[in-house]
């Protein structure tokens, strides 16, 4: 069972994501619908470790066991997404793929595609969350936590 809860006020997600690198970039989720980027990843299941979770959502969504992780950062995030306002605690990871995003055998999926980003083209993705940006480009010092509030209450 996912650790996703909704409640009257809205829903809270635990999740995890990875900023993979590649031999040509970063690789990210591209939500075709909606026209923007994000960290490969999904929500952590119940009794399931961060750690292991990043480790099973690289594996169902491109197919490759990896072991090589470390953990970057937790990202608190607060935002609306479908007339639904979440709070979502995300776990981020770092991860370097020995191979090309573009060498898997990703299946197709009608919403997103599994798209590399060269480092000078970060600046200009709609990444979401904005905090990932900047730890890739290395604007800020990563901390163990940081707050983002897309529609501060």
């Amino acid at each position: 069972m996912d650790l996703s809860i909704k409640s009257g006020d809205g829903m809270l997600n635990i999740r995890v994501g990875a900023i993979i690198k590649d031999k040509y970039g970063y690789c990210f989720h591209y939500d075709k619908k909606h026209e923007y980027y994000t960290l490969i990843g999904g929500r952590v299941k119940y009794y399931e470790s961060s750690d292991s979770a990043i480790k099973r959502e690289i594996k169902e969504e491109l197919g490759i066991e990896c072991d090589d992780i470390y953990f970057v950062s937790t990202i608190q995030n607060f935002f609306e997404y479908e007339s639904t306002s979440y709070h979502e605690i995300l776990f981020i990871y770092h991860v370097t793929l020995k191979e090309s995003l573009n060498d898997l055998n990703i299946p197709n999926n009608p919403k997103i595609d599994y798209v590399s980003v060269g480092i000078s083209n970060i600046p200009e993705i709609n990444l979401h969350p904005r905090k990932a940006k900047e730890i890739i480009l290395k604007k800020i010092d990563v901390q163990p936590l940081f707050i983002n509030r897309d529609n501060p209450k």
